[in-house]
């Protein structure tokens, strides 16, 4: 079953038509979506007409995991095409935007930290994964969290002293409510991918990001490996375009930048970035 026609998204578009309903005077905001889930709701908001009142927000640049805010009319109507969120700002104040909390996590600095490290020792204290936004890197002992406000209180304000506080990766952890730098933003490490293909035929695509023959390429689509636009491809000849994700089950994700510029030889110059 495609994500469009599941019991999930149309509970997803619930939730949304709620949060624009009751966004009648201040901001409304949904739990974290993932990038997925912000790939078809982004769709479904579209057709319903609430793009101008819509706002996908994780806290800073570069964040993948965000919360979808729904703007009250007359937001929508100051703003006139401008910057949401500036706007949203400028009228209800930085707490307009308050549902996400940037918290610091520093360890004692005698191990390093993983996002797995991370992500797994604040869910074992008992959130839920959608009270959880992105994960952020300081250094090898500390990162920025971004979380709900209720999450932000829990870590903040809840008594652990009876399981001997917050322990990450068997390292006693301090957690701190923490405003960003000026300017921030979360990076994200790629690895750059150049080569040229016959068309922008998906099989095509495939064989060039994963090193492959076009007939490795295709048995693979068939065989429900790779994820185009965050659903199961089930086409080798589907288009291909610029922005497109492409995800190969054990070999990664990556995201065409470009596959139409022609060269002499008639071929395609493809240009991607694979996540790393």
């Amino acid at each position: 079953m495609r994500y469009r026609d599941s019991e999930e998204f149309k509970l997803l578009c619930k939730k949304a038509e709620d949060a624009f309903a009751r966004a009648t005077g201040d901001v409304v905001s949904t739990a974290f979506l993932n990038p997925a889930e912000q790939y078809f709701l982004s769709e479904y908001i579209r057709m319903r007409g609430y793009s101008s009142r819509a706002v996908f927000f994780g806290g800073a640049e570069g964040a993948e995991r965000k919360k979808l805010f729904a703007m009250p009319e007359y937001i929508s109507a100051l703003a006139d095409g401008g910057d949401l969120i500036e706007t949203a700002k400028s009228f209800l104040g930085d707490d307009a935007f308050g549902d996400v909390c940037t918290l610091k996590i520093a360890g004692g600095g005698f191990r390093d930290f993983s996002h797995r490290d991370y992500l797994g020792g604040i869910l074992s204290l008992g959130l839920d994964r959608s009270a959880v936004g992105d994960i952020a890197p300081i250094d090898e002992f500390s990162a920025y969290i971004f979380v709900s406000r209720s999450a932000a209180h829990f870590l903040t304000e809840g008594d652990f002293t009876e399981t001997g506080g917050i322990r990450i990766a068997h390292d006693r952890v301090k957690i701190t409510r923490a405003t960003l730098p000026d300017g921030y933003t979360i990076t994200r490490k790629y690895k750059d991918i150049t080569d040229t293909v016959a068309s922008e035929r998906l099989d095509c695509i495939v064989a060039a990001l994963c090193n492959l023959s076009r007939e490795s390429a295709k048995e693979k689509i068939l065989a429900g490996e790779v994820e185009h636009n965050y659903e199961t491809a089930d086409e080798i000849s589907a288009a291909v375009g610029a922005n497109d994700l492409i995800s190969v089950r054990g070999v990664g994700k990556f995201k065409i930048v470009s596959a139409a510029d022609p060269t002499k030889k008639g071929r395609l110059r493809l240009i991607a970035k694979k996540f790393i």
